[in-house]
């Protein structure tokens, strides 16, 4: 069975862990305190192949003294939610340097990341356009939701179309994160050093 790992990433505030809990335990939370990562299994299916999902709701990192934390977590993980809120201009505006994390750690700029817009349920608030949240994802060609974790509104449909998404790369790795830190430990050192910076997760 196939175990895929994905991060929800963004900056602090914008729904990162009622997103993951909507998804995982089918509630919202709307005020949540988190100091630390967390991570959550689920079994789903995907076209009609069960997978274990692994989700790891991830802080808001200062990108000035969590490298190593994101570096972690960023190796690890197959694909990306990347989360803005509609009513806060400065999420949206940080997006593309989450984005350059990213590349830089994956050393590539093709890699399994949906861009998500959410609070839609705040249109009387709203501050970024649809539109924009759109032409942004385009320009990176990246998938695009606008969700609601308070309503559940496409929290399904932005996961399954991620893992569609990551289905699409070779990873070695994707069948279980625990059996890849075996096997590297059985591989040739230079070979790890070669492979690391794309396929250490």
């Amino acid at each position: 069975m196939q175990k895929p790992t994905i991060a929800v990433i963004g900056s602090g505030a914008v729904g990162k862990s009622s997103f993951t809990i909507q998804f995982i335990r089918s509630f919202f939370v709307q005020d949540y305190y988190q100091s630390i990562e967390e991570s959550y299994r689920k079994q789903i299916e995907i076209d009609n192949e069960l997978l274990i999902l692994e989700i790891i709701d991830t802080v808001y990192y200062d990108p000035w003294i969590d490298d190593y934390i994101r570096k972690e977590t960023y190796k690890k993980s197959h694909g990306f939610v990347l989360i803005y809120s509609i009513i806060d201009r400065n999420s949206f505006d940080e997006l593309q340097n989450y984005l350059n994390e990213i590349y830089r750690i994956k050393n590539s700029d093709d890699f399994p990341i949906i861009i998500v817009g959410n609070k839609n349920d705040l249109e009387n608030q709203r501050i970024i356009s649809t539109e924009e949240g759109k032409e942004f994802a385009i320009n990176h060609f990246c998938p695009f939701f606008e969700i609601s974790t308070k309503t559940r509104d496409k929290i399904d449909d932005t996961i399954s179309t991620l893992l569609r998404e990551i289905r699409k790369y070779p990873f070695d790795s994707f069948q279980s994160n625990s059996n890849n830190s075996n096997n590297s430990n059985n591989s040739n050192n230079s070979n790890n050093s070669n492979n690391s910076n794309c396929f250490l997760f």
